[in-house]
């Protein structure tokens, strides 16, 4: 926030209100940051789980060709 616009809020507000005002922009603010962490980790998970996937696939096929098929 710049200084002007603190300056202008506290003189028409008065100073509980704007920090009431700052504290929600800043909670704001970090719920943003924190909802892109969590996609970023869901986003994560998601391709180690394809990974997992796929080998499984792999192993399973791998014994099949061992054992032959029942």
């Amino acid at each position: 926030m710049s200084e002007e616009i603190l300056t202008n809020l506290l003189g028409n507000v008065g100073v509980p209100a704007a920090i009431c005002f700052y504290t929600l922009f800043r909670v704001n603010q970090t719920l943003k940051e924190l909802a892109d962490a969590i996609n970023k980790l869901t986003a994560d998970n998601d391709r180690r789980l394809d990974n997992i996937e796929a080998v499984t696939r792999e192993l399973r096929y791998k014994i099949e060709m061992l054992g032959g098929k029942r």
